[in-house]
């Protein structure tokens, strides 16, 4: 993502890998929703990145012009397009994202926490969707269990 580490971001997180297909309709999608995207008539400076073809993430410089709630608004809006036409379950807070074996596995909390401490988890890399700027997104979003927000669910 072409902005500044201090760029405030959305990080959307899929069910499952995207299709080649799918990939280039998301691509298409957000290059317009971008181009045109503003805040109360001033532009935004935004970018977005679709890391391990399975995540949405969206960025907004907000030293030329902050994200408003309407603009945000705009942004999920778009998100929700994608899920209604593909299934992705982007808005679904239940679903954890984890590296195991160099693949991105999903998980529903529940779920999640009881294989934790059952054992089964131990060398995972776990993704926190929960961070706000692109400066985290670049050092914390994927962390091993011990170092992540999961940690407290180890024995």
């Amino acid at each position: 993502m072409n902005l500044a580490d201090d760029s405030r971001i959305w990080i959307f997180q899929a069910n499952r890998k995207f299709s080649s297909e799918e990939k280039e309709v998301i691509i298409l999608k957000l290059k317009k929703f971008i181009a045109d995207w503003n805040a109360h008539g001033a532009s935004l400076l935004a970018d977005f990145d679709l890391p391990y073809d399975q995540f949405i993430v969206v960025g907004v410089d907000e030293k030329q012009a902050s994200a408003s709630g309407c603009s945000i608004d705009k942004l999920t809006k778009i998100i929700r397009e994608l899920d209604a036409e593909y299934n992705f379950e982007f808005l679904n807070r239940m679903l954890i994202a984890f590296e195991q074996e160099e693949s991105i596995k999903i998980e529903k909390l529940p779920s999640f926490k009881s294989n934790i401490k059952e054992g089964l988890y131990n060398d995972i890399k776990v993704f926190n969707n929960g961070i706000s700027n692109l400066a985290e997104f670049k050092s914390i979003w994927v962390l091993p269990i011990e170092k992540s927000w999961a940690k407290s669910l180890l024995n």
